[in-house]
């Protein structure tokens, strides 16, 4: 499925994920705010979430908690301008596919995109099977 939601607090970085995923052919849900997502995310269905992990109210670590009580098998992943290898082990053990530390190329972007949406692709054959 190529709709992905994207959840950023930060206005440009919103945009700029936005306009990078839908040039490659994704249709893309924006949200400003995990509380706002989490609303997106029972009302829709998606490929893949990419989600900042340094956001206000509700951090990214705290979203990914509620994506994977409401939609266990949706792949996540997490991007965030304060990397570190203890950050990346916990979002990954938490339950998030991937990890991109800011900045990135949007090559990287895309790979990462990619991968999860096939991912979800994949569990949903493997379900309807």
């Amino acid at each position: 499925m190529k709709r992905i939601l994207v959840i950023e607090d930060e206005p440009q970085m919103l945009l700029g994920l936005r306009d990078n995923l839908e040039l490659e052919g994704y249709e893309v849900v924006t949200a400003a705010d995990g509380e706002t997502a989490l609303v997106a995310l029972t009302a829709d269905v998606f490929g893949a979430v990419v989600t900042d992990y340094q956001m206000k109210p509700m951090d990214g670590f705290a979203l990914l908690s509620a994506i994977r009580e409401l939609r266990p098998s949706l792949p996540v992943l997490m991007i965030t301008a304060y990397a570190t290898p203890k950050l990346a082990v916990e979002v990954i053990k938490a339950g998030a596919m991937d990890y991109l530390a800011k900045p990135f190329a949007p090559e990287e972007l895309l790979h990462a995109v990619e991968r999860c949406a096939e991912r979800h692709r994949l569990l949903s054959e493997n379900a309807q099977l």
